[in-house]
């Protein structure tokens, strides 16, 4: 019996690892925004709506959306959020000198081939959907490596 147990907390263990890591790398995707679900529950902000117009809310679609759904998207924005507070906490100070020269909003974390510029994941993968040449010389890109800086003596 207790080999079940100790099975059960394994899966359970891996399950929420995955979890973290799917959370991590929305919450690290330049495109995404808490405020885009907060908006969906009819948590956004009260200011911008006026008063003639009704705010959006999954709430007001009953006919389409079940209460589990609506608690699922509640409990994934809850989720997020503390793993958002988290992160922040976390997350050591960068110099200016170690975020990305195209968006300034991640760390440097993509090196490209051959000419050796780097940017973050984020903003080559995102250029790279519709152009092959770096960024800064033109050059053509022929693969993008991780980067790791280097420790500081």
């Amino acid at each position: 019996m207790s080999l079940i147990w100790s099975l059960s907390d394994i899966v359970h263990h891996l399950h929420t690892v995955r979890i973290s890591r799917a959370a991590s790398v929305l919450l690290s995707d330049p495109c995404f925004q808490l405020r885009s679900i907060q908006y969906l529950l009819g948590e956004g902000d009260a200011g911008a709506a006026s008063a003639d117009r009704k705010h959006f809310s999954l709430h007001a679609y009953t006919d389409y959306i079940s209460t589990e759904e609506e608690q699922k998207v509640e409990q994934m924005l809850t989720f997020l959020t503390e793993e958002s507070k988290q992160a922040a906490a976390s997350t050591a100070p960068t110099s200016e000198d170690d975020l990305c020269p195209i968006c300034y909003a991640h760390s440097i974390s993509a090196i490209f081939k051959p000419c050796s510029h780097k940017s973050c994941k984020a903003c080559i993968n995102q250029h790279l959907m519709n152009n092959k040449d770096c960024f800064f010389c033109k050059a053509t890109i022929t693969g993008v490596d991780d980067y790791t800086k280097p420790a500081s003596s």
